[in-house]
């Protein structure tokens, strides 16, 4: 089954409103496709329901680029379904993360440990077990309108405006300010978590707009360029993994420690050996974050990438 990440039909002389359609089409497409997996087969690949998020992602990223060709009401609706399948497919996702660093860990745990380990594992196999549920539900409710959505934005933007822009015009100011943006949160106090959090939700808003934008640029945009991104994307992304993973142990601990202190000694080895594994890497990927952006720069990659979108926006 196709992700609809790259889009070759599209080019940068491409009608904005002809483009538009294109996106939003494959975009809500692949989120239409992959819905029914992660609702009703989750179990079979926890694939399904990764796929369903990033998809959800793309097409999220989609409706925020081309938001100004779209009526208001429409963008709305579809802003607002989106919003319903990323965060149940999110919370979903985010335990399978969880359940496999647990199996991970616990492979390499001592015999004190283990007992822990298969606590957290109960713990959270519970959690995801609700979690499908709100899948479900959300599939259930959002899934049945997705076609309609479909159809009237091929509606909406059936019509192309006398004069109007091209997918270039709208890819050389929309990728300039996501740089700009991205290279102004880089350079905040990185130990602060949330400063963090802010440059991997920059650096994803960057990444799925080149994938968007792709075919306004030469080759090294999408075979040099995007692959950095990506890799930045991956840095940050297990930071988020172990932010999260720290939340929710501190709070199961807390429970523990309330509701059955008499067992708690033998769950601690193991609750307390996955606490220290992620409070360990949150910093460590943050430290990779910071090699990468110093690695970024000091190549010449930004300026290059910076001059490519540039050269792209001057008259021919």
């Amino acid at each position: 089954m196709a992700d609809g990440k790259w889009i070759d039909e599209l080019s940068g002389d491409m009608p904005l409103t002809a483009a538009a359609r294109l996106v939003l089409t494959v975009r809500l497409g692949v989120v239409r496709d992959r819905l029914p997996l992660a609702a009703e087969r989750a179990d079979e690949d926890v694939e399904h329901v990764h796929q369903l998020r990033v998809a959800t992602r793309r097409a999220g990223a989609a409706l925020r680029i081309f938001a100004a060709v779209l009526p208001e009401r429409l963008h709305r609706k579809a802003r607002r379904t989106l919003r319903r399948l990323r965060r149940a497919a999110g919370a979903a996702r985010d335990w399978d993360v969880f359940l496999d660093t647990v199996g991970q860990r616990r492979r390499r745990a001592d015999a004190k440990q283990r007992r822990g380990f298969d606590v957290l594992a109960g713990y959270a196999h519970g959690r995801r077990v609700a979690a499908q549920q709100g899948l479900t539900e959300a599939a259930a409710a959002k899934g049945p309108a997705l076609p309609g959505l479909l159809a009237d934005l091929g509606r909406a933007l059936r019509d192309e405006p006398a004069g109007g822009l091209t997918l270039r015009d709208l890819a050389v100011p929309t990728l300039t300010e996501l740089v700009r943006e991205l290279e102004q949160a880089a350079g905040t106090d990185l130990a602060k978590y949330e400063q963090l959090h802010q440059v991997r939700i920059l650096g994803k808003q960057l990444r799925y707009a080149m994938e968007v934008f792709a075919t306004c640029f030469g080759p090294p945009f999408r075979e040099e360029y995007y692959p950095a991104v990506a890799a930045m994307q991956e840095i940050l992304g297990l930071a988020n993994d172990s932010h999260v993973a720290v939340q929710r142990l501190e709070e199961l601990k807390l429970r523990l420690l309330r509701t059955q202190p008499e067992t708690w000694p033998g769950y601690q080895p193991g609750v307390e050996a996955l606490l220290r594994f992620h409070r360990q890497r949150l910093p460590r990927q943050r430290h990779a974050f910071e090699k990468w952006w110093r690695d970024w720069q000091g190549s010449g990659a930004e300026g290059a990438f910076a001059g490519l979108i540039r050269e792209a926006g001057s008259p021919a």
